[in-house]
């Protein structure tokens, strides 16, 4: 619109009709010397699917959960009064003549919400490149299974860290109150596990 309205402008003030009609005919082809030296911008690239090696790491991950669950108050508890490196972390802990006292934050590193070792770490990432390789009969499953991976993961570490800071040495906090929050953790891994699933299977890996 600019070169238009400059090329009007100068055909106005030509002297001669002769300079108006090649000012004229030169319109066209000032206008395609500006469309070939400026810069469009390419659209965003698109980002890669993932590797065999990195599609792995949703199994494995889905192991671990599995482990977790399984083992569920064997890997929270730590015994015999010896806290470990993760219940030393914490802003709160069970202390007093108990033997046995809760390590929340044991939950975070099953779940890929703590280590960058963990296999889940940044998952989402993962599981969002993958959907190119969901048949598209599976697609809205899939990307409500991502969806919900990422929420659950969320929750249950927020869950995880609550209940690390619900001990006794804390206003209203208890060693019910820990063992509540951890219970709420456990049901937000439950649902993390099935999302994690589901993604596994639409993506056809071996568990």
């Amino acid at each position: 619109m600019r070169i238009s309205s400059s090329l009007r402008i100068s055909r106005h003030v030509c002297s001669s009709p002769l300079e108006a009609a090649l000012m004229q005919r030169a319109a066209p082809l000032l206008a395609a010397i500006v469309l070939a030296t400026t810069s469009i911008s390419p659209p965003a690239a698109v980002a890669a699917p993932p590797t065999v090696a990195e599609l792995a790491r949703l199994p494995a991950g889905l192991a671990r959960i599995d482990q977790l669950l399984d083992n569920w108050d064997e890997i929270t508890t730590v015994c015999n009064g010896v806290p470990d490196d993760l219940e030393l972390k914490q802003v709160v802990r069970t202390v007093g003549a108990q033997k046995c006292s809760k390590s929340p934050l044991k939950v975070q590193t099953y779940i890929g919400a703590s280590s960058t070792l963990d296999p889940l770490f940044k998952a989402d990432k993962l599981m969002i490149r993958a959907q190119p390789l969901v048949a598209d009969d599976d697609a809205e499953v899939y990307s409500s299974a991502v969806d919900t991976y990422i929420t659950k993961q969320q929750m249950a570490s927020t869950m995880a860290y609550t209940s690390s800071w619900s001990g006794i040495e804390n206003p209203n906090g208890s060693v019910g109150q820990i063992e509540d929050n951890l219970l709420e953790a456990k049901k937000e891994v439950l649902e993390l596990r099935n999302s994690v699933a589901t993604v596994v299977d639409l993506l056809h890996l071996k568990s």
